[in-house]
């Protein structure tokens, strides 16, 4: 259905304190992702495919130096679905993990605070095009937690999974267009940034982390990447329209007209 939203997690920001009910509220509220190209790469070698289908898989734990609050996301009917479940698995079993590690560690060092993870998603559909965000938020220790997301765009019917460059009729060529408007808004807000944000973003070569949402598309660079904690993650927003000339007409055609879902309140409130 074009234009169809759905969100399925949705989680507020609170302020962290050294206390564990603070670590906690902010593991409790807050989700986001790891510099790395996650949108994978194109497979239009798989069969068609004609449904699609999402659902949560939830655990929680407690324990006296582990908190778990997981909303995993599933995917299914359309070949690519594994691919993309697979992945996710890893990396949430990675992130747990982690948070299992710093668990041990709270304990034997007769601490009394808890290592957590908290992970949730958010989607956007529209007709075929599915922009997935599973969204992560932990506490290891020290003065605050971290917070990132991990983004999947696919094609629901060709099981396309698009990189950033995928979106567009040239690739890197028609791509390069973002990267001047980021660096152009980055020069306009000189403060906000390090002063190796330029650098950092050139990095890429056009190849971003990103996500569909609607009609606009979202780059975006995690926390410590280019800006302070304090600034959160650093969104680069795009509208279809302003795009039009670079996307490729599959795109465009089916993100043009879909209503942005409402990420107020949660880490990707941008």
């Amino acid at each position: 259905m074009r234009g169809e939203q759905k969100g399925d997690f949705i989680m507020r920001k609170h302020a962290v304190g050294a206390q564990i009910s603070a670590v906690l509220l902010l593991l409790a509220v807050m989700l986001l992702f790891v510099p790395a190209v996650l949108g994978g790469c194109s497979n239009k070698e798989l069969p068609v495919s004609t449904s699609f289908a999402i659902q949560g898989s939830t655990t929680k734990e407690s324990g006296e130096h582990l908190e778990l609050d997981l909303n995993v996301p599933v995917l299914s009917g359309f070949d690519a679905a594994k691919i993309i479940d697979g992945r996710i698995d890893k990396n949430i079993k990675k992130a747990k993990q982690e948070v299992e590690d710093a668990a041990k560690f709270l304990g034997e060092d007769g601490s009394t605070m808890k290592a957590g993870l908290t992970v949730g998603y958010l989607y956007s559909k529209s007709e075929n095009i599915v922009s997935l965000w599973v969204m992560y938020a932990n506490y290891t220790g020290g003065a605050h937690g971290l917070y990132w997301v991990e983004p999947y765009t696919f094609n629901t019917t060709t099981n396309e999974i698009y990189r950033f460059t995928d979106l567009f009729r040239e690739g890197r060529a028609s791509s390069a267009y973002v990267t001047e408007q980021i660096l152009k808004r980055i020069q306009e807000n000189p403060d906000l940034y390090f002063s190796s944000a330029d650098e950092t973003v050139k990095k890429y070569h056009e190849d971003y982390t990103y996500f569909v949402n609607g009609n606009q598309v979202v780059v975006i660079f995690s926390l410590y990447e280019i800006a302070p904690y304090a600034g959160g993650i650093q969104f680069f927003t795009f509208t279809a329209e302003e795009l039009k000339d670079l996307l490729k007409p599959e795109i465009y055609n089916a993100i043009k007209n879909a209503k942005p879902v409402d990420t107020k309140g949660t880490i990707l409130e941008y």
